[in-house]
């Protein structure tokens, strides 16, 4: 039992010196070789075979190459190739010292948490908008446009919009639905209104002014007829204005009388005179004048003579 005892003390005593005769380097930046504590090359870069332990050469890594810790390696490592086939976007390095990702193109997502291949983005009918629009891990999520929004195409980023509202001076010319949009039209104001009355004003005035001008055209030419008759028939012209003493307007069929004045009655000491004034003639029914001679009897004209005779 003692002897057991000192083996496992002389054991562990053997090695608490071997630990305490090892080197403690730093794993992260440091390596060890040939009992040393070496020194590594820093991200972006690759050590050459003819470096030092404690100054190392180190060379920087090539275009599409990166280098993302502190290596003892000889070579760079390959930046990774983003298909635009598979729908990524050509990437750009932007460091030599992290690895590049490859980027989905816009309207797509990762097929996959290894996205080793890209998928479009699903479309909002008419009608629905994307509550949540697609990004480089995930799909667009779509939800039924609510009340007072519409969507009138097939997006997968961009919600459902409000309705427009009419500004002053305009109203709903046709309502919204969840396709489509409020339709605003211009109101008529107050100058329209006054526009409109004054033109009816206008229009009424005019027809007035028509009235008068066709009446007062049908009474003068009513005038114009009248004259033209009397001028055709001088009977009604002597009947309408003589006002001679003695001469009498009878109808047709009845002779004319002219009454003398009796010598009573003319003026004392102015002898008597018989004159052959026209108005004391004698007019016969078509409204000519009795020829008459001294001491004889009326004697009608010849054409009157004629139709007379012949009537």
């Amino acid at each position: 039992m003692k002897k057991t005892l000192i083996v496992i003390f002389i054991q562990m005593w053997t090695l608490a010196v071997m630990t305490a005769g090892q080197l403690q380097c730093d794993p992260q930046i440091q390596y060890q070789k040939n009992g040393q504590c070496c020194q590594m090359c820093p991200p972006g870069t690759s050590m050459s075979s003819f470096s030092a332990c404690t100054e190392p050469l180190c060379l920087d890594c090539d275009e599409d190459e990166y280098q993302d810790a502190f290596t003892t390696e000889a070579k760079c490592k390959r930046q990774p190739y983003c298909d635009p086939n598979k729908n990524f976007e050509f990437v750009k390095q932007a460091s030599k010292k992290q690895k590049s990702v490859c980027m989905c193109q816009r309207g797509f997502h990762c097929s996959s948490g290894a996205c080793l291949t890209c998928v479009p983005h699903r479309p909002c009918e008419p009608g629905w908008g994307a509550i949540v629009q697609g990004n480089q891990t995930h799909d667009t999520v779509c939800h039924k446009c609510p009340q007072g929004s519409f969507s009138d195409e097939s997006l997968w980023d961009a919600d459902c919009a409000l309705w427009t509202k009419c500004e002053s001076g305009y109203h709903v010319g046709r309502s919204g639905s969840d396709k489509s949009d409020v339709v605003c039209e211009k109101s008529r104001g107050p100058h329209v209104a006054i526009a409109i009355v004054f033109l009816l004003v206008v229009f009424v005035g005019l027809i007035a002014a028509i009235v008068v001008c066709l009446s007062r055209g049908k009474e003068a030419q009513k005038k114009v007829d009248l004259s033209e008759v009397r001028v055709q028939n001088p009977l009604i012209e002597a009947n309408s204005e003589s006002e001679a003493p003695g001469v009498e307007v009878v109808p047709p069929g009845r002779p004319l009388v002219v009454t003398q004045p009796s010598p009573e009655d003319a003026a004392p000491g102015v002898p008597e005179e018989i004159k052959d004034d026209p108005r004391d003639r004698l007019l016969t029914v078509n409204g000519n004048y009795v020829m008459q001679e001294n001491g004889k009897a009326e004697v009608l004209s010849c054409q009157e003579s004629q139709s007379g005779t012949l009537g």
